[in-house]
């Protein structure tokens, strides 16, 4: 498996098809291209969509799906976008996304999609979307996501707080890579997202930090997470972590 960091909350993940490995599947995360911080070298290379996955309606993480979807179309790929049930009447409404190209889900058990598993999971977070008057409009509940694939499981948590509930993603689903936001303002900051890695997602052994730095609000970094990840550590008595560099998977896909 390979990933790709694409900047903000957004990443591409690659692996070969577990019935045909000469197939290549990929899905990409809260994909935004007109992200600050989104890499050059990905510009290029956003037609090769299988699923593409949403777990909000905020702008930042929902905006590139439809031309995700559009672009692996014409380039001859049957993509689906799958995301929470009111958001997937809201693309098919204001985005025309075909009702056959989109998958509305909920938090519940695994979908299977053939290449991989999907499970979506809860996220503290709000989900207004705009409409194209720009009025906010309800975009269902925020979401995170567990990924399995090639063998792993990923935990994207969307944007979110830390909320008791971790506790369940890792003990249901033990995940054991995890991309979490650390950026603070409108999610978790660097001691949040550490007492979630120490108290509740205990399952986790590879940490991606993500959602940090496009803006001045976020404020948080990766080193200042792992700086009260070693405090709580000791409190929790927590195995260590493997903390991953997002910038060292941000300029092409990376083996994970």
């Amino acid at each position: 498996m390979k990933i790709q960091w694409l900047g903000h909350a957004g990443f591409k993940i690659q692996f070969a098809d577990p019935d045909d490995a000469s197939v290549t599947r990929t899905i990409f995360v809260d994909t935004w291209p007109d992200c600050p911080t989104f890499p050059e070298s990905a510009k290029d290379q956003l037609s090769d969509a299988d699923l593409i996955l949403v777990t909000h309606g905020h702008f930042d993480h929902s905006s590139g799906a439809p031309a995700l979807f559009k672009n692996a179309k014409e380039a001859g790929k049957d993509p689906k976008i799958a995301v929470i049930f009111e958001l997937s009447k809201y693309f098919t409404k204001h985005h025309e996304i075909p009702e056959e190209g989109i998958t509305g889900m909920n938090k519940g058990c695994p979908v299977d999609f053939g290449f991989c598993q999907i499970t979506m999971v809860s996220a503290d977070h709000s989900s207004g979307c705009f409409d194209p008057t720009g009025d906010v409009c309800y975009g269902g509940e925020a979401a995170g996501y567990v990924i399995e694939a090639d063998g792993k499981k990923i935990y994207h948590a969307g944007d979110t707080n830390v909320f008791t509930d971790m506790s369940i993603i890792s003990e249901l689903y033990e995940p054991e890579y995890a991309l979490i936001p650390v950026g603070g303002h409108f999610t978790m900051g660097p001691r949040e997202a550490a007492f979630a890695l120490c108290k509740f997602l205990t399952s986790i052994k590879f940490v991606i930090p993500m959602h940090f730095g496009t803006f001045p609000l976020l404020k948080g970094t990766p080193e200042s997470t792992q700086e009260h990840f070693e405090t709580f550590k000791e409190k929790y008595s927590r195995d260590d972590v493997k903390w991953l560099n997002p910038f060292d998977y941000k300029e092409g896909l990376t083996e994970l």
